[in-house]
């Protein structure tokens, strides 16, 4: 069993072992070679930094990993990890993830993230069996429909100030969540925007990251929401939230898909509003740290 780069492989080889380490997967995970350098791009993922297990010559698992400094600390992300279906149970994944942790210390990681999905006891299992801990459970849900505007009416009367802008605003918030999942952080939300919320003392209040995809008829398709917060003591938050809202999915008219990517379900005024408004669970999450 040797490992190699990822980089040494050809785009369509790297696809192929992709696919195969996804076969069989609880959700479907395939790529066609567009698409997976599209995700390669998008969230900063490193070939020359991802690794790829051999035995006997044949490539039969991967490991995709990504990387940013974040308030002074070396973060890296698991972005994907598939063993060929023939080569599972075989310990084989134990031996890439302790080649990976090498991998990370020879770059000067101080931090590692991933998410595994909360029903893959095996990968859970493999996980923590080389020091991850899950420190959170992450949801996603959708809403297909037009939305009732009325159920984000504020509670009492309120005066909130909204600012639109570049992700990177929400950077220096001191209630920022620096380390959410990799796909949440501000860095990854290309041609995203968010949304600031101030009080009448010019206090910010909320925020939320989001992105809105267009479709080839200029009709707005999909709105999706990567993070939603208010600061942390608010008697009223859930207002807050509110006011968010309104401006995240507007226009309530709009039947385009509106979906929540990896939302931590310990918002539970969030996960509540949401609720209320329609939304259902499509993917449950967990995510998981390991320092080195």
């Amino acid at each position: 069993m040797i490992f190699k780069k990822m980089s040494e492989l050809s785009a369509d080889d790297m696809v192929s072992l992709w696919n195969k380490g996804f076969e069989g997967y609880f959700i479907n995970s395939t790529l066609n070679l567009d698409k997976f350098l599209s995700r390669t791009v998008n969230e900063e993922l490193s070939l020359e930094h991802s690794l790829v297990v051999y035995e006997n010559s044949e490539p039969i698992g991967f490991v995709m990993n990504g990387f940013r400094v974040i308030e002074g600390k070396k973060v890296a992300w698991n972005g994907g990890t598939g063993i060929a279906a023939e080569h599972r149970g075989k310990g084989i994944g134990k031996k890439l993830m302790e080649r990976n942790l090498q991998l990370y210390r020879e770059q000067g990681v101080d931090i590692a993230l991933l998410e595994a999905l909360i029903q893959n006891e095996a990968a859970k299992k493999l996980y923590q069996s080389v020091g991850y801990d899950i420190t959170e459970q992450l949801i996603c849900l959708q809403h297909t429909e037009t939305l009732d505007a009325s159920l984000l009416q504020p509670n009492v009367p309120s005066r909130y100030v909204t600012k639109r802008g570049l992700p990177v605003e929400v950077k220096g918030l001191s209630f920022y969540r620096h380390l959410s999942a990799w796909q949440t952080q501000w860095a990854s939300i290309k041609d995203g925007e968010c949304i600031i919320i101030s009080d009448e003392e010019d206090e910010v209040v909320g925020y939320a990251l989001f992105k809105r995809v267009f479709g080839e008829d200029g009709k707005l398709a999909t709105i999706a929401l990567y993070q939603c917060e208010s600061i942390p003591g608010r008697a009223d938050a859930v207002n807050i939230l509110k006011a968010v809202l309104s401006e995240v999915f507007a226009p309530f008219s709009s039947s385009c898909k509106r979906i929540t990517m990896n939302i931590i379900d310990s918002n539970t005024k969030l996960v509540g509003l949401l609720e209320r408004l329609g939304f259902t669970t499509f993917v449950e999450q967990v995510h998981m740290i390991r320092h080195l």
